[in-house]
């Protein structure tokens, strides 16, 4: 069952949380904190984000949920329209305790300054029977940022896609790709040259058996013989 503001306020489920914040049946978080790709973070006014470039944003709020309420986070509209895509977004698991982050990447042509304490990601909250399993996850503010500085520093690139390191990866691949061909090609043109010559071998040795040698053939000598006769009489 989706929540509506109301009772979304009286389960407390988003700790830290703003009224201005709430809509009518869900709640939109803000941001605490931007992550860059170097792992500097950044909590006092914003960040430019360049175009392709990937940071973090982290929720100023915790969400708080008990083993009978799942949430869905989806990034907001107007951050779409602007370009802006996160990367990690969905379902936020009965019994997290903390706060949520997303890998976000700025697809169009100009930079966005995102801004402390904008509006990123919208939740929604479905109340429902106590599943069979549950993995109940608390986490402090400072391990979690701790964690996601260092995903951001050593798993993450500058840019979308990290352009010059594919670039490079492709180009090498091409080039052993290529000289794989060459040797295959040399192996089977080795090969190929091989059989024609064992070929050929074999049929100037096979051929005078099945027809005979041109110059030793039977018939043929009977009729030079016969001629030669005839020769021999005329004189």
């Amino acid at each position: 069952m989706l929540m509506t503001d109301g009772e979304i306020r009286r389960a407390g489920l988003v700790k830290y949380a703003s009224d201005s914040r709430y809509n009518a049946t869900s709640y939109d978080l803000g941001i605490g904190e931007i992550i860059d790709s170097e792992g500097r973070r950044y909590s006092e006014v914003g960040y430019l984000i360049k175009p392709q470039e990937i940071v973090w944003l982290v929720s100023r709020e915790n969400v708080v949920l008990p083993e009978d309420i799942t949430a869905h986070a989806n990034i907001r509209t107007s951050l779409c329209n602007s370009g802006l895509l996160a990367l990690n977004f969905g379902i936020v698991d009965p019994g997290w305790n903390g706060p949520l982050a997303t890998a976000i990447v700025n697809f169009s042509k100009m930079g966005y300054f995102v801004k402390i304490e904008e509006k990123f990601l919208r939740l929604s909250f479905f109340q429902h029977n106590i599943p069979s399993k549950t993995n109940p996850i608390s986490i402090d503010r400072k391990t979690y940022i701790n964690d996601r500085v260092a995903i951001a520093s050593r798993d993450f690139g500058a840019t979308f896609l990290n352009v010059d390191k594919l670039s490079e990866e492709v180009a090498e691949r091409i080039i052993k790709k290529k000289k794989e061909d060459m040797i295959l090609y040399g192996a089977v043109l080795s090969i190929s040259f091989g059989l024609a010559v064992i070929f050929i071998s074999i049929a100037t040795y096979v051929m005078p058996i099945f027809w005979g040698h041109p110059f030793e053939n039977g018939s043929i000598d009977s009729r030079l013989k016969t001629l030669e006769e005839r020769v021999l009489e005329t004189e």
